[in-house]
């Protein structure tokens, strides 16, 4: 055991301050003070629990400096710790390193916790030196044992059999202990199956090389074929000289003497045992053979309790399973769903969750029986399980009810939506033609599907079940082939989300998008400088629907990628004919996160919109918002990295609204923040609004980012956004979004009029 060293006692995770920082009202622990840097500055002392106690107010430096600071080296013993402490009558010292670091504090406390591990360990060495002594003696007692009495050795076999499970590891033991028992250098049991195959075997005596060698094992032919099929005894001094002597694999020891025993109990043969090469070259006698048939035959009755044993469980599992599953499609039945709806419904109560229940009844499902037969019916509700079962989450369980009727528990939801998207897909999954082989037909069927949920519709099973029944005669009643939720609020707002994602996937080829530009002003000169493309959409029945109802939307369901890259492309050809006109603007368009994370072909979209466009690089500004940052990914930033190599800028938009902006600004390629129209819009009336932006203009300029203010909408905010170096505004104080023909009309002539210049 290793001598107690300093540095073994050493309390590493000490709190590190600057000397001019004060003590906090809740710190009671000794801080370790530092110049300039608390990770690389210089240790100027250590400050206690009582010096801060005793000097409230005081900054670190003064209380580091009011005492002499006693410092240890990180090669001093323990003992010199404690008579330093002694002397300078303290409890914690600090220590440095060779070249005066700090590395950690040490106290009496963490002394004596490491004298007494230290003690423990010595305690654990001694009591397994002890063990290993009592082990030896064992061993030897045992192995004295064995070889005064064959006898007792048999009884010792005879016990391990009473005490271990039919398992691979009694089958290896057995012939371990048969073994050495005998004297054999080699021994191994073979057990058959039912058809006189082997089943496993189990050896002992050789080398792993010496197993490789081999390749595989003895099977029954030969000799031990003998010993299988007349259930006889063989012990042969001389093995070569028997005609018999084959069935063993080329790679086997050399072997001369063997002791074969057939396993057997009641005329059937389970295996046979057999060794081989006595020790010092002796032969079998008969004393050997006697163990070897006792130990075979105690292990037939344990084989053949095992079989009766293993053919009980099977009983009793299959009693299990007609009482917990249903028999034709091998889904939990009535009494395990409910059972685990009570489970999941606790679990649920105790911690908060959302769960739903969904009642399932497939429609005109007597029309099948009717026209193909019930066995055909019978194919139709097991192929209906499976079409379930694959449209279902991980975790969510289908049941059969009985009948034509299933059903299905979402244990965790998190809203109303996803309950919604699983009903949408078990609708759309059974709807496809199911093939029944049996009855050489292929049939479409349909479902109604009923849901209730947990805690809005009911906290019982009997109440979530009984609402789901009653909405899925709902979904019935209103044409099959749907689903329903058992509240009319769910119902409604489901539907209109359904309907929303109806028309937003034909938006597109409708020709329902469209864009409006609102300018980007320079807040100094008054000059347009740019404009942001903002996406519109404008549904015959819907009307105009608000960006923050259809972008979600858009891009839960992968849409946004082909109205993405239409935007960019439109944004960039208005760009490209304002330029040549003469109008050098900038464009900013919104990007998604779903875009960049999940459109392959979005730098080559990129690209594309330049060439064809003939905007430069430079002329293009994709904003985005810390939701990129969710699933940051070295790929990610690589690709960010890229689309700056064509020249194009990102501009982070709704900058502070998240919860982590300052730590993106470093980790992101920005080259432009977009303060929020939710702290600008206060800012004259409110100071903490005020104090905000104030200090992203300061630090923004620090770190030589350009700023746009987003909603400005009067010339206070304006003159207040000016005297803080905001560099751009863009709002309804300068004009709304309009379309690209009333932009040109009225932003394009003030330019030629002289009142605004563009950024050339």
């Amino acid at each position: 055991m290793k001598t107690l060293k300093l540095v073994d006692c050493l309390l590493k995770d000490v709190p590190r301050r600057l000397d001019s920082e004060r003590p906090e009202g809740s710190e009671g622990s000794f801080v370790a003070v530092f110049s300039e840097s608390v990770s690389s500055g210089k240790f100027c002392g250590l400050a206690s629990p009582a010096d801060k106690a005793a000097h409230p107010g005081w900054i670190y430096a003064d209380l580091v400096e009011h005492h002499t600071a006693h410092v240890l080296s990180f090669k001093s013993s323990v003992a010199h710790a404690l008579r330093e402490m002694d002397q300078w009558k303290v409890d914690a010292l600090p220590v440095l390193d060779q070249k005066g670091g700090f590395i950690g504090l040490v106290t009496r406390t963490c002394i004596m916790r490491a004298l007494l591990q230290q003690e423990s360990r010595l305690l654990r060495e001694t009591h397994r030196l002890n063990q290993e002594i009592v082990h030896d003696k064992e061993e030897l007692a045992s192995w004295t044992f064995r070889l005064s009495s064959l006898h007792e050795a048999s009884r010792t076999l005879l016990r391990v059999l009473s005490h271990t499970s039919l398992e691979a590891d009694l089958l290896q033991h057995g012939i371990e202990a048969l073994t050495q028992l005998l004297q054999a250098r080699y021994g191994a049991i073979g057990i058959m199956d039912g058809k006189g195959e082997l089943l496993s075997f189990h050896h002992t005596g050789m080398t792993e090389q010496q197993v490789a060698d081999i390749g595989s094992f003895p099977e029954g032919r030969g000799l031990l074929g003998v010993v299988i099929r007349e259930d006889t005894v063989l012990r042969l001094p001389e093995l070569s000289r028997d005609p018999r002597s084959a069935g063993f694999p080329p790679g086997h020891p050399v072997m001369h003497s063997l002791l074969a025993v057939p396993i057997s109990h009641g005329g059937k043969v389970y295996g046979r045992i057999y060794l081989c090469e006595k020790w010092e070259g002796k032969e079998f006698i008969e004393e050997d053979e006697l163990l070897a048939k006792s130990f075979a035959n105690s292990l037939s009755m344990v084989l053949e309790n095992a079989r009766e044993m293993r053919e009980m469980q099977q009983a009793q599992q299959h009693l299990d399973y007609l009482a917990h599953f249903d028999v034709l499609t091998g889904l939990p039945n009535r009494g395990l769903i409910e059972d685990r709806l009570r489970q999941v419904l606790a679990n649920s109560q105790r911690h908060g969750r959302k769960m739903a229940l969904m009642f399932i009844d497939l429609d005109n499902f007597k029309g099948v029986n009717d026209t193909y037969g019930h066995a055909a019916g019978d194919e139709l509700l097991k192929a209906l399980a499976g079409v379930l079962m694959n449209a279902l989450r991980e975790g969510d369980t289908v049941a059969r009810l009985g009948g034509d009727e299933f059903i299905i528990l979402l244990p965790e939801v998190d809203s109303v939506q996803d309950v919604a998207t699983v009903a949408e897909k078990i609708v759309v999954a059974v709807r496809e033609p199911i093939r029944l082989p049996k009855s050489d037909h292929e049939t479409c069927v349909t479902v109604s599907v009923g849901i209730s949920m947990f805690p809005e519709d009911g906290h019982t099973p009997e109440s979530l079940m009984s609402r789901a029944d009653v909405a899925m005669y709902h979904a019935k009643s209103v044409g099959k082939n749907a689903f329903r939720f058992f509240t009319t609020s769910q119902n409604l707002a489901v539907q209109q989300r359904l309907r929303l994602e109806f028309h937003l996937r034909q938006a597109l080829a409708r020709g329902e998008l469209f864009l409006e530009y609102q300018p980007q002003i320079d807040i100094q000169s008054g000059r347009i400088v740019g404009f942001e493309a903002l996406l519109r959409w404008a549904n015959e029945e819907l009307g105009l629907v608000a960006p923050l109802e259809f972008i979600p939307v858009a891009e839960e369901t992968g849409v946004i990628i082909p109205i993405g890259a239409w935007v960019l492309h439109r944004a960039c050809r208005q760009a490209g004919e304002w330029r040549r006109q003469g109008y050098f603007l900038k464009v900013a368009v919104n990007v998604s996160a779903w875009q960049i994370h999940h459109d392959g072909e979005f730098f080559n979209t990129l690209k594309q919109c330049l060439t064809e466009s003939g905007i430069p690089g430079e002329a293009l500004e994709l904003e985005i918002t810390e939701s990129l940052m969710i699933q940051k990914t070295e790929a990610t930033l690589g690709l960010l990295e890229q689309i700056r190599g064509l020249g194009i800028r990102f501009a982070m938009d709704d900058f502070g609204t998240g919860y982590s902006s300052l730590s993106y600004l470093k980790q992101l390629p920005l080259a432009v923040v977009k303060i929020d129209r939710e702290f600008i819009c206060h800012i004259i009336h409110d100071p903490n609004d005020a104090a905000i932006v104030a200090a992203i203009l300061a630090m923004t300029q620090h770190l030589g980012l350009r700023v746009v203010a987003e909603g400005v909408e009067t010339q206070e905010q304006v003159d207040f956004l000016r005297e803080h170096g905001c560099q751009e505004v863009q709002g309804y104080y300068y004009g709304p979004p309009v379309s690209a023909s009333d932009f040109a009309a009225s932003w394009l002539n003030f330019m030629l009029s002289g009142k605004y210049a563009a950024e050339m």
